[in-house]
Order: C-alpha cells, then structure tokens, then sequence
C-alpha cells in the first residue's frame, strides 16, 4: 500500500505555519494505519524555498501584567459624632426647684358695701367752759354740759364756785382732798338743770360696754356725757362720736371715735374739744381708782349718762 505523500507547502505560507501542516498530516495518516511514526522524508533537493525555515523558538509567553490599579483619593466615610454622654443624675442630689406657679386669678370678688357713717357732734363754742382752779374740773364740766342742754352761755367764775359746793355736799363719801365723786357730779347735772334730766353715775366691768352706753346716751338724748378718765383723777365731757353702721343691720353700729372736750386745757387736754379715735380714747379712759378709801366704783370704768 503505497504510503500517502504529504502535501507540499505553500510558498507564500509561514514558515510556522508550514510545519504545523505538516504536523496535522502526519498525525492522520498514522490515525488511518495505525502504523508507528516514521523519520520525516527528506525535503526534495529541487525544490529551493524562497527562504530558509526557521524553526521558531518556543516563545515564552510573557504574562500580561496585572494592570496596578491607579491610586485614587481614599473617601473616608463620615462617621456620625461621638455623642456626649448624659450626665447621670446623682441620687442624693436635691431636685433643681421650678417655677412655682403662682394662683390663677379668679373673678375679682365685689367689695361687702360699706355702712354709713353717722357723725354728731354738740359742740357750741360760746358754751365750752375751762375750770378755773386745779381741783374744779366736774364743776367746770358740769357747767359746760348745763350751757349745751339749756342752751346757756355761763362762763363765770361764781357759777363755777356754786356748782362745786353744790357737787361736794352730794358726794356719795367724804374725802380729805378736795375733789368730788361721780355721785356728786350726776346730782349738780339734775339739778341744775332744773331736774329735766335723768343723770346718773353708771358703771361698768367692760370697757367696750362703757363707751357704747355713752355712744347711746348721746344717740338717744343729744345731750352730753361726762366721763373721768386718768383713773378717775379728771373730768372730760363728750360732745359727741362718729360711728359706722352695720350693712346687714342698720340697727347695729360699730363706734369709729369720740369728740371730747377737757377742761384743763393742758397739752394733755383736748381744748376746746378734739376728735380722738376709739384706741386713743380707750387709752385715756381707764377704770375708776379711789386712793383715798374703798369706794364702790372701784376698778370699774365709769359713766355720767342718762
């Protein structure tokens, strides 16, 4: 079996590429015999290749760098803040106070009405009189208050001497001074006022209930009061008061202050007369003392009323 004949190699073909048809033909033509290879048949001598083969070295293949990644600006992500850790609350500390709400204004409530104010007053200039000696006070108060009831102008000094020798001789006691008492002082007011009043010497354990009879006295008679005052050492006359009704009840009043007259006429001695308020007439109108002998008007406060 004639053996196959390989086939001839193109000029124009590479030399690389000659060698690998040749290659292919010999590796088929075994694959078809079966037969082991054989040497290679020898190239024909007239046949003068154009140039030369060149068996081409195995080329070692350079391995394709990796390709350095080209460094770029790192971007740091944002990272959110470190938050500032809470302060813990110690225990032992006292809470901070708040505001401390002040009161919801309500509706502004409407003020009670107030009473009326009665004022009365006795006083007549013409009939003020002022004691002439130290120790004639009840007899120059007693004038004072006849001048205000009969509508009389007496200011002598005979007047006065009668009404004391009058007031002494109806003394309830006998004293060493010179004085008088207040039974004397309401008997010379009966009298000479030719027994047209109902004088007489009233006393009291309360003070309040004293000074309220003498606001009644004046209320209901409009006639004068006379009050010792000083423990019982002096005489004032009360001409008249100022007081406050009750809303609710006008039959009820709340006394405000006195107008009261002292016959001295020493600084102490409100002359011609004054308005004194309640706490100023209180201070001055103290219980009765009796220094001489036990009397029975004794730590009482007394009044010359009708």
């Amino acid at each position: 079996m004639a053996m196959p004949v390989a086939p001839r190699p193109s000029v124009s073909a590479s030399p690389a590429r000659l060698r690998l048809r040749l290659l292919l033909a010999a590796g088929l033509a075994m694959a078809a015999t079966g037969a082991l290879p054989w040497p290679a048949a020898a190239a024909d001598p007239t046949e003068s290749p154009s140039a030369p083969v060149v068996e081409p070295a195995a080329a070692t293949a350079t391995p394709t760098p990796e390709p350095t990644a080209t460094p770029t600006d790192a971007v740091t992500p944002l990272s959110d803040p470190t938050p500032t850790p809470a302060p813990t609350p110690d225990p032992t500390a006292a809470p901070t106070p708040g505001p401390t709400p002040g009161p919801t204004p309500g509706p502004t409530a409407t003020p009670p009405p107030s009473g009326t104010i009665t004022r009365l007053l006795l006083y007549r200039r013409t009939a003020m009189v002022r004691q002439y000696t130290n120790y004639w006070c009840v007899p120059a108060a007693t004038q004072t208050m006849v001048n205000l009831i009969r509508g009389t102008n007496d200011r002598t000094y005979a007047t006065q001497r009668r009404f004391y020798y009058v007031t002494r001789y109806h003394n309830r006691y006998v004293y060493k001074t010179r004085g008088n008492d207040p039974q004397g002082w309401a008997y010379a007011l009966r009298y000479f006022t030719r027994w047209k009043t109902t004088y007489q010497a009233r006393s009291f354990t309360n003070k309040t209930q004293a000074i309220n009879a003498i606001v009644d006295s004046i209320a209901r008679t409009h006639q004068p009061v006379g009050v010792p005052v000083w423990g019982g050492t002096h005489a004032w006359v009360v001409v008249g008061y100022r007081s406050q009704s009750d809303p609710s009840d006008p039959s009820r009043r709340t006394v405000l202050g006195l107008y009261v007259s002292g016959p001295l006429a020493s600084p102490r001695d409100p002359w011609v007369y004054e308005y004194l308020s309640l706490a100023t007439f209180r201070l001055n109108f103290t219980r009765y003392h009796e220094w001489q002998r036990r009397v029975i008007w004794e730590g009482r406060w007394v009044v010359i009323s009708q």
